[in-house]
Parts: C-alpha cells; structure tokens; sequence
C-alpha cells in the first residue's frame, strides 16, 4: 500500500477515537439541561408551539397562502418533539467499555 494510504486511515482512526470521547462527561451542565429541557417539554415548550402555530395560520389568512401556515405546522412539531428528538440523537452512541 502507498504510504499516503497508510497516513490516512491512520490519521481516521485518530480521528475516531477522538470522537469517542468527545460526549463523555460535562455533568456540571446536567443542572441547565434538566432546566432547559422542562421549560421545552412543560408549559413553555406547549405556548410556544401553539402561538407558532397560531401566528403561522394567521399569516397564512393575509397572505392567503397555506405556506405560512405549513411553517407554523413546522415550528410548532419542533417545539414538541425537538428536544426529544435532540436527546435521542445525542445518547444514541455506543457505551465505550474499554477507555483509550
């Protein structure tokens, strides 16, 4: 193999566990996230997600265009679900069992 070859895949593997490690730790931000996180899935995360949709279908009434209201639809689904959606994305990793 050509030693180009060689430094790539090496330097990808690099890469890789680098990575790995990337999501471990950070529990000193566990108090804002649980903060955060209630005010998207509680009362907050629920207004929000109504008066976009309400805003949307309001616009869509001017402008007589269902566009606007598709947008509210839009803004008002990430509000609901985003913040599951985030937490899914971010936990659904591989537990490293032997640390490098």
């Amino acid at each position: 193999m050509k030693k180009t070859t060689i430094l790539t895949v090496a330097a990808l593997l690099f890469g890789a566990s680098l990575q790995a490690m990337a999501g471990a730790g950070g529990t000193e931000f566990t108090q804002v996230h649980e903060q955060v996180a209630g005010w998207a899935n509680g009362t907050l995360g629920k207004t929000m997600g109504v008066a976009a949709l309400l805003v949307g279908l309001g616009i869509g009434v001017i402008k007589q265009s269902v566009m606007a209201a598709v947008v509210g639809v839009a803004m008002a689904l990430v509000a609901g679900f985003g913040p599951d959606v985030i937490d899914g994305v971010i936990t659904a990793g591989l537990p490293i069992v032997n640390t490098i």
